[in-house]
């Protein structure tokens, strides 16, 4: 699927994708052309799905984040928990959701002004839900790492 100049790019895109395709070819060893031709290549087949910017910790630092744990009734509809789901994804304080396995059936990372805010999601969209057994939340102190990254390397070709 890829070559090992593909996951070189990608690799690079991930670290900074504000990089010029002159920029790139110095990394990569391949022209200015060809790193163009790549780059393109790679988000029409939907290698690369978005390009973002990623805002300071300045910035960020001014919200109140929460890691909240979802525990969900066990025989529910199929068509709740899509509906639930395209909530959440719906609203903009949800930052990551992801379904997981074990104690907890899904865990949110939700981003809002103040604990205000918070309880409004909390209570309109969790507490109000007939599918939500239970959930718990841990607000976040500080960040230490955040690098949304996936680094490819020949096992991946």
């Amino acid at each position: 699927m890829f070559d090992s100049f593909d996951l070189k790019l990608l690799n690079a895109l991930q670290e900074d994708s504000d990089r010029t395709a002159e920029e790139l070819a110095e990394i990569i060893a391949l022209s200015s052309s060809a790193i163009a031709r790549r780059i393109r290549r790679l988000k029409e087949s939907g290698a690369i799905a978005r390009t973002i910017a990623l805002l300071s910790a300045e910035i960020v630092d001014h919200r109140l984040r929460a890691i909240v744990r979802l525990q969900l009734h066990e025989h529910e509809k199929a068509g709740d928990f899509t509906d639930f789901r395209n909530r959440l994804e719906a609203r903009d304080e949800v930052q990551l959701c992801l379904e997981v396995s074990g104690s907890d059936d899904v865990m949110l990372l939700v981003a809002c002004r103040d604990m205000a805010e918070f309880n409004d999601f909390a209570d309109s969209e969790l507490a109000a839900s007939p599918i939500v057994r239970r959930y718990e939340t841990s607000f976040v102190k500080k960040e230490i790492k955040n690098r949304p990254m996936v680094r490819l390397d020949e096992r991946d070709a």
